[in-house]
């Protein structure tokens, strides 16, 4: 009785299957990339800025101040609040930064039913 033993496929063309997986990654990396760009600008309005410059915590209040960077033309609202430790919201108020600048700075004290851990401005969006 004899065996016979086939012969052995070629193996694939190395170059097509490297350029295949370089396509394939440059994909994945763009297609990451743009979600990570989505991602860094969710709930924010584009053209406006809002940054807390500074808090000052007592037990019973929260004095913050802030920026708002906007066009000049646009009104601005955006939310002032202090929170504590679970981020829980203590007091809030609506600021408003009004057309004809392109920024504002502001002060707001927010009385607190206990001791605040900090204060933010947020949720900026054009009127």
């Amino acid at each position: 009785m004899t065996t016979s033993v086939s012969k052995t496929a070629a193996p694939a063309e190395p170059r097509r299957g490297r350029l295949g997986m370089v396509l394939a990654g440059t994909l994945a990396a763009l297609m990451a990339l743009g979600i990570g760009v989505l991602a860094a600008h969710t709930g924010q309005t584009p053209g406006i800025v809002p940054q807390t410059v500074s808090y000052d915590i007592t037990d019973g209040s929260v004095v913050i101040n802030y920026t708002v960077a906007k066009g000049s033309g646009d009104e601005v609202r955006c939310t002032v609040d202090a929170y504590d430790t679970g981020f829980a919201i203590l007091a809030q108020k609506e600021v408003s930064a009004p057309a004809g600048k392109s920024g504002v700075k502001g002060t707001e004290t927010l009385t607190t039913p206990r001791r605040a851990t900090g204060a933010r401005i947020r949720d900026c969006h054009k009127v």
